[in-house]
């Protein structure tokens, strides 16, 4: 079973149409390694908040990034990741990508149903 951590981002939900929180799963800056029994996991952020992680300097910092696109992503700063994602509102499985930059989820790009996963995104 892989680490991850969730994200919740206000947008409004494309099934009931809420504006509303949405608990988006997210491998990024996930690991089961971490600070002493601190992990790097099942922990909650925001839009804009930092995530725990190894410092800049630190051997392990460039594994904050993971494998989320079908084609490569080439500018190492930056990550798009498609999430599993939970309508708070309603429960409806949704889909939602985020944009990272280093380890702080920045921006919503598109929030969708579960079953309209976006084409180049892996599950």
């Amino acid at each position: 079973m892989a680490a991850y951590n969730w994200i919740i981002v206000p947008g409004e939900c494309p099934v009931c149409r809420s504006t509303t929180s949405i608990k988006c799963q997210t491998h990024v800056a996930s690991s089961y390694s971490g600070f002493f029994m601190d992990r790097f996991l099942h922990n909650e952020y925001r839009l804009g908040e930092p995530m725990q992680w190894w410092a800049k300097d630190h051997p392990w910092y460039s594994e904050w990034r993971i494998q989320s696109r079908k084609s490569e992503e080439p500018d190492v700063a930056f990550n798009e990741e498609a999430c599993y994602s939970t309508c708070t509102a309603c429960g409806a499985e949704l889909c939602v990508v985020i944009r990272f930059h280093e380890c702080v989820p920045e921006e919503v790009l598109q929030i969708s149903r579960q079953k309209d996963w976006p084409a180049g995104y892996l599950k």
